[in-house]
């Protein structure tokens, strides 16, 4: 079991780590039953090591840096596709049904997905796909270059609408 002192980490970061819903949340569940992986705070980051070689560093508001390749770091790779995938599924269903409520709930999420979009990180999602390096069974319909742009297109059609 990893404990580490939170006092000096970033708030975005213990989010994303340590509530249910957070992207980085199962990736520190899975680290629980690790025994080779340790875990430090520096910087306001978290700093994963494996047999004390650091493979990887999670930040608050900035992209994870993949330090070497490990299993930790492909884990992290499909929790941000579901992560995202459910975002994605939420939005979908919320520009649907077009009620003010459900639209406001999804605010966050096509915050998330319109930062995701085009990002570094989905471009690396998106060739990780096509190379067919990702699990078969793994839901990504997030990583469809016409679904998000036409999800991110129809809310803000929506949102003009409303005002």
């Amino acid at each position: 079991m990893i404990t580490i002192d939170t006092t000096n980490m970033c708030s975005h970061l213990q989010k994303k780590l340590f509530e249910e819903n957070g992207i980085y949340h199962s990736l520190w569940i899975a680290m629980q039953d690790d025994p080779e992986l340790t875990a430090v705070v520096r910087s306001r980051q978290l700093h994963i090591y494996r047999n004390g070689k650091k493979v990887l560093v999670l930040a608050g508001k900035s992209v994870p840096k993949i330090i070497r390749e490990d299993s930790i770091c492909e884990l992290l790779q499909v929790e941000r596709i579901k992560w995202m995938e459910q975002r994605f599924n939420n939005a979908l269903a919320a520009i649907k049904d077009e009620s003010a409520a459900s639209l406001k709930t999804i605010k966050e999420d096509v915050a998330e997905l319109s930062k995701y979009y085009g990002s570094e990180l989905w471009k690396q999602d998106f060739a990780a796909d096509e190379a067919g390096n990702l699990p078969p069974d793994l839901k990504r319909g997030v990583l469809s270059e016409d679904g998000i742009w036409n999800l991110l297109s129809d809310y803000r059609v929506i949102q003009k609408k409303k005002q």
